[in-house]
């Protein structure tokens, strides 16, 4: 039997499942800035002391919580990817709507990642940064898909001015990611993303008012399209 699969390790895994759980419940209920390592213990039925042989405090808490919504949003997107074909923008306008719709059932998790910073709180890179670019990931795969493409030529045109220490950054990125593209087309998708992000905020957080709110997936459909024109035009 190996040491990951022995009885007090399952019996963990079952223990930090079950703290995820009843923290993405207290996002639910009293938002990131009012999460408590001992509530968690009362709903563990622990003294508050044990709580802390599996969470030493709120900000590894929080860290669970950011990585689990991370891992779930990129499982939604790439569920949704796997029931397209391989065309760029089709593609795109899929992994977006499946942002869309994950944000919008699960609003606090959401607001976790891309709403308001905690305050006092610093996620720890090495532990969020994989989970926290998957999603990423698949837009720059998407954009350098579309620009091998005859559409994605048709962006040779206006294509933005890179400075060169911006274009070091991308492309030590895209090494990073193993993704064969040029650092304008990298640029691309990180607006593309960026915007992603921007209109579904936007969105959630009312930022246009009740009556854009209440337009729903017919307000948010035409801007996921409008992003998409940026890597892989109609």
């Amino acid at each position: 039997m190996s040491a990951s699969s022995t009885p007090r390790a399952l019996a963990r895994e079952r223990t930090m499942t079950r703290i995820v759980e009843l923290g993405n419940a207290q996002l639910r209920t009293v938002g990131a800035a009012g999460l408590s390592v001992r509530e968690i213990a009362r709903g563990l039925g622990m003294v508050s002391s044990a709580i802390y042989r599996y969470v030493g405090s709120r900000d590894e808490l929080l860290t669970l919580l950011i990585v689990d919504a991370y891992e779930d949003l990129a499982a939604a997107v790439e569920e949704r990817l796997a029931d397209v074909g391989e065309e760029p923008r089709s593609r795109f306008l899929a992994l977006g709507g499946a942002m869309a719709d994950w944000a919008l059932a699960a609003p606090e998790r959401w607001t976790l990642l891309y709403g308001t910073p905690v305050p006092g709180y610093a996620a720890p890179s090495e532990a969020t940064n994989a989970p926290g670019t998957r999603v990423t990931r698949e837009v720059l795969v998407i954009a350098a898909d579309a620009a091998g493409s005859a559409d994605g030529r048709r962006q040779e045109s206006g294509s933005p001015t890179l400075a060169p220490e911006v274009v070091a950054l991308l492309d030590r990125h895209l090494a990073e990611f193993d993704i064969a593209a040029d650092a304008v087309t990298a640029a691309r998708a990180v607006t593309a993303w960026s915007g992603l992000v921007g209109v579904i905020s936007a969105h959630l957080f009312g930022q246009l008012g009740p009556d854009a709110v209440a337009l729903g997936e017919d307000i948010l459909r035409p801007q996921i399209e409008a992003l998409a024109d940026l890597i892989a035009p109609r």
